[in-house]
């Protein structure tokens, strides 16, 4: 089936049984990929199982190999033997750094997430939706398409690795770093609200808005609409609201702007602060994110015939693609409904140069991009050896003031310092665009366009250009030019909503709508440069953060009669049930996580009582549970827990997951060395790729540190660029 999109005329087979492979053949089918699903022909089990393998053909059995050009396997199935030519990604939990079961919650324990993540008693929270996953399905598409890429280029068919452990990790790029100056944990001062004082979570007259005033101007701004101008000369608020985090600011904002808040509803808020420029979005559920008119009129959100659901409506493409469009949706088909593909000879390589060392070899990039979403995406591309340039305004990005977190958001890139504003230095940068393969941005829309370098212009001037913006709203309609941050849309999408269940809303420490915007960003970049491959035309991208906030939660973006309501936490939600619960031992916590009826028993062998998989986790059975390991230590308990054939793991905290043995074993642990802050302890690559695998060999930059290079490289003289930093054109290194 060839219908359209960057990867259309590649045919995978997915023969995997998890979550995070069908979520990967999501995605390569979202690009116009055949994929070919190898499953039973029982009934799919929830209507967002028709979401994940909308766009796939359904077969009993494994077609033959020969003629497929990626194979997609996973802990549940077996890996093939390679054929030749073929891209074979392997999607497992652990990477066979543990023999624990592929289970969310015990890989959040392992990963720290669950301790990390804010509480109002500061114990580890049980997150409901399986970000992880999420994000393991998005590194595996990523990989696979960057493998297709390099075959494209002249490399092998290679195997392609991706595990929970590396995903959990890439969710946590600029918080798992630490060095010298040992970093602390972000939840020290976190809390359910949102850690920064106001950029945090408001109560109104009828539901809760967030606001998101993260930069000076946003608080100005905020603080003039509210009529509290006064509070700017408050001692405690002469910093950077960056650093608002303590719990004297957030007491003082809290107690002068809640009882203004409450005095309106959330709509009216949201009128006024949109009105005034200031970052905000309605806490609401996935019922009414899916009944969104914004995002149905922009097609984030679709209708869609299914054979099975009858009308729904479903999340749109992963993103837009101006010359290779995605294809036409095509719902789920039934189970094992469809024939067998017909065997078609697999697409000549048409590269006829040398195989490239790293998927990515030869690419040049150029990153306008700053805060998260925007820089994660060319950080990625680094990761798979592009050459990325980062370019900033002289101030930089304003998040180099949290420089841990900047190093890794902006790992293997280098920096130059541009003033766009001046003739000049969009002239400099034009010169740039003319030799670049890809530029990444994440303006506002209309931005470029004002500094003269819009995609029209940056077509013209090189037609193989691939432009990728990443924003809050995309590029067109009536949100464009509204700013927007991630937890605006962890919001707006039923994220905070479904956390919180029946109590208040949950900001998640994880920025998750930012890492998966990041990924999505550096797979369809991908995408457009393997269509490049076969057409020679470049092409604008258009993702953004608000159609990442249906894309990344797809097995609960579905509306159709009869749906059965989606998993729901709790305040402080600690499990779903006894059997699968996190339980405080002597030294800390740990995560039960019993799936099965043989599991459950030998759950009940430990604490001396039947144990059932519906037990509720606040009854007798979870307090019997309790007090069985109470009085151990975290190792005592989970040795003994283990002995029984129960899954358990620990709830590691933030400076323990830089010496556990797990992610060591796993590769997720990377000794690199920055030139300002010497040795660090950061995640190591997300992807293993065998024949083109990624190679973290640079740091982040420091601000302006490569600017004369960069122009050296362009063929400016040595005079020419002494003159632009003299004008102030291109700035000096910090």
């Amino acid at each position: 089936m060839d219908d359209g999109g960057p990867l259309a005329g590649i045919r995978a087979v997915e023969n995997a049984t998890g979550l995070a492979a069908a979520y990967a053949g999501f995605l390569l089918a979202g690009l116009g990929a055949d994929v070919v699903k190898v499953e039973p022909t029982t009934p799919r089990a929830t209507p967002g199982e028709h979401v994940v393998n909308r766009g796939k053909r359904s077969v009993i059995e494994v077609p033959t190999l020969a003629v497929a050009d990626v194979v997609l396997t996973d802990d549940g199935t077996r890996e093939p033997p390679p054929p030749d030519g073929v891209v074979r990604c392997r999607v497992s939990a652990w990477g066979g750094a543990s023999d624990l079961p592929a289970d969310e919650a015990l890989l959040a324990a392992a990963t720290g997430i669950q301790a990390m993540q804010w509480a109002w008693n500061r114990q580890p929270v049980w997150l409901v939706t399986p970000v992880i996953t999420y994000m393991t399905g998005i590194l595996a598409a990523l990989g696979t398409t960057a493998a297709l890429l390099a075959r494209e280029r002249g490399a092998p068919g290679q195997r392609v690795a991706v595990s929970g452990l590396q995903a959990a990790l890439a969710l946590n790029s600029g918080t798992y770093v630490t060095g010298r100056e040992t970093r602390g944990s972000l939840s020290q001062f976190g809390d359910p609200r949102g850690q920064i004082a106001t950029y945090a979570l408001f109560q109104t007259a009828d539901g809760w808005v967030f606001i998101g005033a993260l930069t000076p101007a946003f608080v100005v701004k905020l603080m003039t609409v509210l009529d509290r101008v006064d509070l700017l000369a408050h001692p405690l608020l002469q910093g950077p609201p960056l650093g608002y985090g303590v719990p004297e600011i957030k007491a003082l904002v809290r107690s002068e702007l809640d009882p203004i808040l409450a005095t309106r509803t959330t709509a009216e808020w949201i009128c006024v602060l949109r009105e005034a420029d200031i970052p905000c979005g309605a806490v609401r559920t996935r019922e009414d994110a899916i009944a969104d008119d914004d995002a149905r009129r922009l097609g984030l959100v679709v209708p869609l015939a299914d054979p099975v659901l009858g009308p729904t409506w479903q999340p749109g493409p992963p993103a837009g693609f101006s010359d290779t469009p995605a294809p036409p949706l095509r719902a789920a088909s039934v189970p094992g409904n469809d024939p067998a593909p017909a065997a078609a000879p697999r697409r000549a390589r048409r590269s006829s140069g040398p195989a490239p060392r790293t998927s990515l070899e030869g690419i040049r990039v150029l990153d306008l991009a700053s805060f998260i979403a925007g820089p994660v995406c060319p950080m990625l591309l680094a990761d798979l050896g592009a050459d990325v340039v980062k370019i900033e305004s002289a101030d930089g990005d304003p998040f180099r003031m949290a420089i841990f977190a900047f190093v890794g958001w902006n790992r293997g890139k280098r920096s130059l310092v541009l003033d766009l504003k001046r003739p000049d230095g969009r002239d400099v940068f034009l010169d740039l665009a003319r030799r670049a393969d890809v530029v990444v941005d994440n303006f506002r829309g209309g931005v470029m366009e004002r500094l003269g370098i819009g995609w029209e212009t940056l077509h013209a001037l090189n037609p193989r250009l691939v432009h990728t913006s990443i924003t809050g709203y995309g590029q067109s309609g009536p949100l464009a030019t509204l700013p927007g941050f991630d937890p605006i849309f962890q919001a707006q999408s039923g994220l905070m909503a479904a956390q919180g269940g029946a109590d208040d809303p949950v900001f998640h420490m994880v920025a998750y709508n930012d890492y998966a915007a990041g990924a999505l960003g550096a797979l369809v970049t991908v995408a457009a440069l393997f269509a490049r491959e076969r057409t020679g035309r470049g092409q604008r991208v258009d993702a953004s953060l608000f159609r990442t906030s249906y894309v990344a939660q797809a097995l609960d973006m579905i509306a159709c009669a009869g749906r059965p309501p989606s998993p729901i936490g709790g305040r402080d939600y600690v499990g779903p049930s006894a059997a699968r619960r996190i339980y405080p031992v002597a030294d800390g916590f740990v995560c039960i996580a019993a799936s099965t009826p043989a599991h459950a028993a030998a759950l009940g062998r430990v604490a001396g009582t039947p144990v059932a998989l519906t037990d509720p986790p606040d009854g007798i059975v979870a307090t019997a549970v309790a007090r069985a390991i109470a009085g151990s230590s975290r190792a005592e308990a989970l040795d003994r827990l283990r002995a029984a054939g129960v899954p358990a793991a620990p709830c590691l905290g933030f400076q323990e997951l830089f010496t556990d043995a797990v992610l060591r074993a796993g590769g997720c642990i990377l000794e690199h060395e920055h030139p300002v802050l010497g040795p660090l302890l950061m995640p190591g690559a997300f992807i293993d790729l065998d024949a083109t695998p990624v190679v973290v060999a640079r740091s982040s930059p420091v601000l302006g540190a490569d600017g004369a290079e960069v122009l050296a490289e362009m063929g400016y003289a040595p005079e020419r660029i002494d003159a632009l930093v003299a004008a102030g054109t291109v700035g000096r290194p910090a």
